[in-house]
């Protein structure tokens, strides 16, 4: 049995699958999408930003908190009780007198305190507002963390999506290769090993297809469950596959300076070893003396059984000191303390340090071999992609056989899938180092 080019046409209309974004009764109203908007929708949704924006926006009152201990402290306060009072005094007659008094007890005060020398709390802003900058750079850091998880999710989507297309187009091929060898098998002229031969790669193919359709079904719910957005959107976007200009072992450094300079967890390690020398001068100043100013305004009637029937008026205004001379030792622990941490922060930010160059390494050398295959892979693409059309050329002159067609439809396929996964792996370093080329 012959095949001819309309009857493989005829044969893959009958073999389309619609499957996910691939389902082409949507391909109409899908509307195109770029990674910049499916990044933005999914910083709106996200949970663990929004947690850590919200931890931003707290900790910044974390430094209006501590400023306000440095301005002025105003309070009122008072007490008004019914006051009962029995007094009695041996005479020395040998008698005893008593009076007894009832009456309102009152007493209301206005006061006012203002901090003139609190290096404690001085120490305690500059913390605090080192603590707001670590929290921005943290919030930050989790945003440039979702953005490669969303980019990582978009490339990978992409790439299932034309590798399930490429096994797809491939099938109808592979199906009319087993009929015709069963046609020829059934009529004499061919081999039952043969033939099951043909059977088999078409079982294989097909299971290769069905892995396919899994895999792009697993990246569209986890694609969708990270950013909300309908996996269909991105029907009509496409992995790029051309292999752009290269970058070569000499611009290394080049590219380190950026990922270093730019890097959030060496600013937030940098940061943490700021504010631990910070927390040393915080607990130093313990030892030191404040000074503070302040004013009173006591309104006072029968406020102590001495002053019955007394209506009066106390103004005070003058400055209070404290000088701490012993508390226990627990002044000189913290300190102690906190020269401890500020030390193993240090080594804290040289581990993190030489965690990052060894993972830039690594990715380094990645995306260069990741450019070098790629440009690889796209050659042999194109090679197959001549070889493809000649022998569909030939096929249609009654030259080759469905079965030659088929072979080169597959290896068509296979560099093709190659090629795509090659891709995949290239764009996630390349978004991971920032590269622009």
């Amino acid at each position: 049995m012959q095949f001819s080019p309309k009857k493989i046409s005829a044969l893959a209309q009958c073999y389309k699958l619609f499957i996910g974004v691939l389902c082409t009764l949507f391909l109409a109203t899908a509307n195109a999408i770029t990674l910049e908007e499916v990044i933005e929708t999914a910083l709106q949704v996200d949970p663990s930003v929004t947690a850590s924006k919200h931890v931003q926006l707290g900790t910044v009152e974390t430094v209006t908190i501590a400023r306000s201990r440095l301005l002025p402290q105003v309070a009122l306060q008072g007490s008004s009780s019914q006051l009962t009072q029995t007094t009695s005094q041996d005479l020395v007659t040998g008698v005893s007198s008593s009076k007894s008094f009832t009456g309102p007890s009152v007493n209301h005060q206005f006061s006012i305190r203002q901090a003139l020398i609190r290096p404690k709390e001085l120490s305690a802003i500059r913390h605090a507002e080192l603590q707001s900058q670590y929290i921005d750079l943290k919030y930050k850091n989790d945003v440039s963390d979702l953005k490669i998880k969303v980019a990582n999710a978009w490339i990978e989507l992409l790439g299932a999506q034309q590798i399930a297309k490429a096994y797809e187009t491939l099938l109808p091929f592979m199906a009319a290769t087993v009929s015709q060898e069963r046609s020829k098998y059934e009529q004499g002229d061919s081999t039952k090993d043969v033939f099951l031969e043909v059977e088999a790669q078409y079982v294989n193919v097909k299971a290769t297809y069905i892995q396919a359709v899994e895999t792009l079904s697993a990246k569209q719910g986890s694609f969708e469950k990270l950013t909300t957005v309908p996996a269909i959107n991105l029907v009509n976007n496409k992995l790029d596959l051309v292999p752009t200009s290269f970058i070569h072992e000499d611009e290394k450094h080049i590219v380190w300076e950026q990922v270093r300079i730019n890097s959030l967890d060496l600013q937030m390690t940098q940061l943490q070893e700021i504010m631990q020398i910070e927390r040393i001068k915080n607990a130093e100043a313990d030892h030191k003396p404040s000074l503070d100013a302040f004013m009173a305004l006591n309104l006072a009637k029968n406020d102590a059984t001495s002053t019955q029937g007394y209506h009066y008026k106390n103004k005070q205004i003058g400055i209070q000191y404290l000088i701490p001379i012993y508390a226990g030792g627990s002044i000189s622990a913290a300190v102690r303390q906190a020269i401890s941490l500020s030390e193993a922060s240090k080594y804290e930010s040289e581990a993190i340090n030489l965690k990052i160059q060894i993972e830039f390494d690594n990715n380094w050398s990645q995306f260069v071999s990741a450019q070098y295959r790629l440009k690889a892979y796209y050659e042999l693409l194109k090679s197959m992609e001549a070889q493809l059309k000649a022998t569909a050329r030939q096929f249609e002159l009654g030259m080759k056989t469905i079965s030659d067609l088929a072979t080169a439809e597959l290896s068509y396929a296979k560099r093709l899938n190659d090629l795509i996964l090659t891709a995949q792996d290239y764009q996630k370093i390349k978004y991971k180092l920032r590269i622009k080329l």
